[in-house]
């Protein structure tokens, strides 16, 4: 029965399986094609009439289980071997589960049509080819109803349709429900989150137009009232399920179509540039939030003339191997062509400026001082460096110089934008406290000597008493000499010597006190350490006889030549003993003894060590003698041992401290490297 109803449809039908075998071939095939029924029935469809189309058959029949149908053009071959044009449509038919079946084919012969209608059915077909193959999602809408309404508008003498459109929210709802979709193609079905397109064709377009995106359909409709070709913008868009998408929305009029009252509709979705463009504009406020709030200084600087001026010069050459090889012209150009392009409120801060506009200026005026740091950091970045730092000094505007520590970076995508950051931290305070500490450190260097002073006081005294006691016997006894009747000039000349010697050893004695007094800068010299400390006991000698002190020295027999500042190393030697005498008398010794000895440490190096049979150092105290202002003494100041300390090792030596081996009193040692003395013409 099926067969006898098919064989009285005029057109050929044909159905044919899932595989392609013909399971249903009408007479009106067999007239077309000249291939019996007989001779057609379980062959492949599409080899036995050599089905061929522009795009793959299999790409086409790949796309019917979500279409559900197709229609076109195909070339095919008749049994005679004629060339045949068919105009095709295919159906696809499903069980009652829903199951691909077979697909049902009508096809008619177009061979002979006429050329004015073979061209205008190839200009619909590349129509509907471009219009399924576009990235973009297509709509094709019927307007007509929607002109019609927009006739009432003006037969009702509104012109100002853009007013009433604004205050009728309620006519542009009823105006989108009157839209029709007549077609959408395959990009619009994925994009609206239908699976095929029968959920979007023959409706309206109402659900796809949130409130906010409703004026973007009125001023669709207000550019087709002023007859522009067409009207696009940024919008949101609703899917189907209800997801909201970022579009560009396009309507234009076609020539063809505006009889019809049909427009097309473009939809481009847009989310992911309009998130990336989000993305981007956070980055820039989070930049901007911490460029402006950082606690340090930053400038962002146009270094495209710097750039170029260093490719053109170094691009096919070697990195400089120094700074100096960078002429200092080039860096000066440089500054005068470089100029500022943004800068942070802390910038403005610190270089004295009252508004941020007097910064955008060419470099220059902040490196007047200090142009040779510009040049370290090209060197570093030709050196492929990945930046630079250096504590330096810039040129406020109001011509201050300002210490700051200065960094830039050299990232890869600094040479790409032609732009970079370059930050200052002021570190002016920091400097003066370190110039202040230095001068601290002097200060105490030269309080602990003056110090000293204070405690070798009698002792001096004493010393000069001595020559000059000596100067006035030798001068009365020249006198008595001389006043008797025949002089003996020989024992005048003799006591006269004793007074020269005696005056300089009180001169030396005195010029030694000056040098410490006035802090003057340690003069090093060769000098014979065994004699340096055998004059330092002559200080004390008052001292070791008042207090009944026995000393014993004991110099080396060895080299004993080192270059030294003798006042230093003997207010060493005197410091120890002072401190030694002082330990004794305190604890009430009953035989007081100071050994001083020098001896040989290593290949070349001389040790001097001060013992005293005293009460010893306190092991809880003793790690802590060196340290400044530190003191077990009831009125001492705290930095004798640590001068001293420092003296040693501004001499190339070191100072210790422990108890003696035997543990009967303290045993302090210092050590200098000697020198080795050349005999001449050796």
């Amino acid at each position: 029965m099926m067969d006898d109803i098919a064989d009285l449809i005029t057109e050929s039908l044909i159905v044919r399986d899932m595989q392609g075998r013909i399971t249903l071939w009408n007479r009106a095939s067999e007239r077309l094609y000249g291939w019996p029924p007989a001779q057609a029935l379980g062959r492949s469809l599409h080899m036995l009439l050599a089905t061929r189309h522009l795009f793959p058959m299999a790409d086409i029949e790949a796309r019917l289980p979500v279409a559900g149908t197709w229609v076109g053009e195909v070339a095919r071959h008749a049994a005679d071997g004629r060339e045949l044009s068919v105009e095709v449509r295919w159906t696809l038919r499903r069980d009652a589960a829903g199951v691909p079946v077979d697909i049902v084919e009508t096809g008619r012969d177009i061979s002979a049509l006429s050329l004015l209608e073979q061209e205008t059915r190839l200009a619909a077909h590349r129509y509907r080819n471009l219009f399924q193959a576009m990235a973009a999602a297509f709509w094709e809408m019927d307007f007509s109803r929607v002109r019609l309404m927009i006739g009432d508008l003006m037969a009702a003498g509104i012109t100002d349709f853009p007013r009433h459109m604004a205050e009728n929210p309620d006519w542009i709802v009823e105006a989108m429900r009157a839209v029709r979709v007549v077609d959408v193609n395959d990009k619009a079905v994925s994009l609206f989150g239908a699976t095929r397109r029968e959920e979007i064709v023959g409706g309206h377009v109402a659900w796809c137009f949130p409130p906010q995106s409703r004026q973007v359909f009125a001023q669709s409709l207000i550019a087709a009232a002023r007859r522009q070709d067409r009207y696009a913008t940024e919008t949101t868009l609703t899917r189907l399920d209800g997801q909201p998408i970022d579009v560009l929305f396009t309507v234009c009029w076609p020539e063809e179509h505006k009889g019809r009252g049909h427009v097309l509709v473009g939809v481009i979705d847009i989310t992911e540039r309009r998130r990336a463009e989000e993305e981007t504009r956070r980055s820039e406020r989070r930049y901007r939030e911490l460029f402006d709030q950082m606690p340090v200084a930053l400038g962002q600087l146009d270094l495209r003339y710097m750039n170029g001026q260093l490719a053109a010069l170094y691009g096919d050459r070697p990195p400089p191997r120094s700074e100096a090889d960078i002429d200092l012209d080039f860096i000066r150009d440089i500054l005068r062509n470089t100029p500022v392009i943004e800068v942070n409120p802390r910038a403005q801060q610190l270089f004295r400026a009252a508004r941020r506009e007097e910064m955008l200026v060419p470099i220059e005026c902040f490196w007047r001082t200090r142009p040779e740091t510009v040049r370290r950091t090209v060197l570093a970045r030709l050196r492929g460096e990945p930046g630079y730092s250096e504590e330096t000094k810039v040129d406020a505007l109001d011509g201050a110089q300002i210490d700051v520590l200065y960094t830039v970076a050299f990232p890869p995508s600094s040479l790409e934008r032609g732009t970079n950051i370059v930050a200052f931290v002021d570190i002016g305070d920091r400097v003066a406290a370190l110039a202040k500490v230095e001068q601290m450190q002097a200060e105490l260097a030269h309080a602990g000597r003056v110090a000293m002073l204070g405690e070798m006081a009698a002792s001096i005294a004493h010393e000069v008493n001595q020559p000059l006691a000596a100067i006035a016997a030798s001068g009365a006894a020249c006198l008595r000499w001389l006043g008797r009747t025949e002089p003996d000039l020989g024992e005048v000349r003799d006591l006269a010597g004793r007074v020269v010697a005696d005056a300089q050893r009180a001169a030396g004695i005195i010029a030694r006190v000056r040098d410490m007094a006035a802090n003057r800068r340690a003069d090093h010299v060769r000098v014979n350490l065994n004699e340096l400390v055998e004059e330092a006991t002559h200080f004390l000698r008052h001292e070791f006889q008042a207090r009944q002190v026995e000393l014993r020295f004991s110099p080396t027999p060895g080299p004993v030549l080192v270059s030294a500042d003798r006042i230093q190393v003997q207010q060493v030697v005197v410091n120890l003993a002072v401190n030694a005498l002082q330990a004794m008398a305190e604890a009430g010794t009953p035989v007081p003894r100071l050994s001083i000895a020098i001896n040989p440490v290593g290949p070349d190096g001389l040790c001097v060590t001060v013992e005293d049979n005293g009460p010893g150092l306190d092991p809880a105290t003793a790690p802590r003698l060196f340290e400044s202002f530190f003191t077990t003494k009831r009125e001492g100041l705290g930095i004798g041992l640590a001068v001293c300390r420092s003296i040693v090792e501004a001499h190339g030596g070191r100072m210790e401290a422990g108890n003696r081996a035997d543990g009967g009193g303290a045993r302090f040692w210092f050590t200098l490297p000697c020198l080795i003395d050349t005999p001449a013409g050796g």
